[in-house]
């Protein structure tokens, strides 16, 4: 039974940026003939979990910007082979390239956090957007001397009042097997600290 035409009309318009995230996420969980197109479609190969595409899209976390590029990728694909014409804007895969382009090689920063971020940017061209952005991340994720280095992929805590304030690290030695250091961070706003120990 070919797949409804309505059903891939809305996987496009999410996929071309006319539908919402938000709402392509209620489309997704609510209409049937979406959950049926979909689950007649293998997971991609390196999915962990599920066995469909429709278990693989509900696994991924929508509000974040990468896990949406993964999402609209498939769906491409499947447009594809349903002979629907699909391409990601170039703008969408601009802006993605964008937060991480901002962020200084000792961040790496949870994705959601920096979206947020350009959202209140001012209307600017590209080069001066991303200087914008990345003078409000280091204005953001400040530090006692220097920046972190970190021993495992960065892991920079954000609290509710934004990222906490870097103290400094603490090498130790010939307690773990391997080489270790323990990270302290102050959080201004209720002024209490955490630590969290990285090895390598």
């Amino acid at each position: 039974m070919p797949p409804s035409t309505e059903a891939l009309q809305r996987l496009s318009d999410f996929v071309s940026g006319k539908t919402p995230v938000p709402e392509f996420e209620q489309q997704l969980y609510n209409d049937p003939d979406i959950e049926t197109l979909l689950s007649e479609e293998s997971a991609p190969r390196f999915c962990q979990t599920g066995i469909t595409l429709f278990h693989y899209l509900i696994g991924l976390n929508l509000s974040d910007p990468g896990d949406v590029l993964s999402a609209k990728d498939v769906l491409v694909s499947l447009l594809q082979k349903h002979g629907v014409k699909a391409a990601i804007p170039a703008a969408a895969t601009a802006e993605y390239a964008l937060l991480l382009d901002a962020q200084p090689r000792w961040l790496d920063a949870d994705v959601k956090f920096i979206a947020s971020l350009l959202d209140a940017a001012p209307c600017l061209p590209p080069k001066q957007r991303k200087a914008w952005l990345r003078q409000r991340i280091l204005e953001l994720f400040k530090y006692a001397k220097q920046p972190p280095r970190w021993l495992q992929s960065p892991a920079w805590p954000i609290g509710d009042a934004g990222p906490l304030v870097f103290l400094g690290q603490i090498p130790v030695a010939d307690y773990f097997h391997d080489e270790a250091a323990v990270y302290v961070f102050h959080d201004p706003a209720k002024d209490a600290f955490t630590t969290f120990v990285q090895h390598c």
